[in-house]
């Protein structure tokens, strides 16, 4: 399969740098992410977007895009990465202590990452828009499966919000780069 995301620059990402990591606004971000209800099963299944994404087609019966899926997890994978390390925001349990919070997250090895921005944002939403795009009748529920997986981050409490925000935006922009290729 040719490279879909060849081309796509991720340094105009660079300049969008998360909240200070001792500010108000990580602070409110913690407490955001602390409010969330504990939900781990529904965490634990949407970190395989491969298997979240593989259900909903297999309960309408269609037939699932394993080559897509697989290529845009390993296109966007070194991008965010990328992002990742040159941002290295820690991770909300590793700043809840400065503000004398504790949070209880979801221990996944998907968590061994700099926080910002969200990995699993940025795939969710990319692989539900082009899932939709492939699948029209079932468009809504593979962009809602899309927006779970970035929610169930921060319900693991793996994310700040701000991290799923910048990853929503990639992805939808990562969408809007593929889509006249699917």
């Amino acid at each position: 399969m040719n490279k879909l995301l060849s081309g796509f620059d991720m340094n105009k990402y660079k300049n969008q740098k998360p909240p200070k990591d001792n500010s108000l606004t990580t602070f409110k971000e913690l407490k955001e992410i602390n409010s969330l209800r504990e939900d781990p099963s529904f965490v634990k299944e949407k970190d395989n977007q491969v298997s979240a994404f593989k259900k909903i087609a297999a309960k309408n019966g269609l037939p699932f895009p394993k080559d897509l899926v697989n290529s845009l997890i390993d296109e966007t994978a070194p991008k965010v990465l990328d992002l990742k390390n040159h941002f290295n925001r820690p991770r909300p349990k590793h700043l809840a202590g400065s503000f004398g919070m504790k949070l209880k997250d979801v221990k996944m090895d998907s968590m061994k990452t700099p926080s910002y921005p969200s990995g699993h944002s940025v795939q969710g939403i990319v692989i539900g828009k082009a899932l939709g795009k492939l699948y029209p009748k079932h468009k809504n529920e593979f962009e809602k499966e899309g927006q779970d997986i970035s929610l169930s981050r921060r319900i693991g409490r793996a994310h700040f919000k701000s991290d799923s925000v910048l990853g929503e935006k990639i992805g939808n922009d990562m969408f809007d780069y593929i889509k006249d290729k699917i």
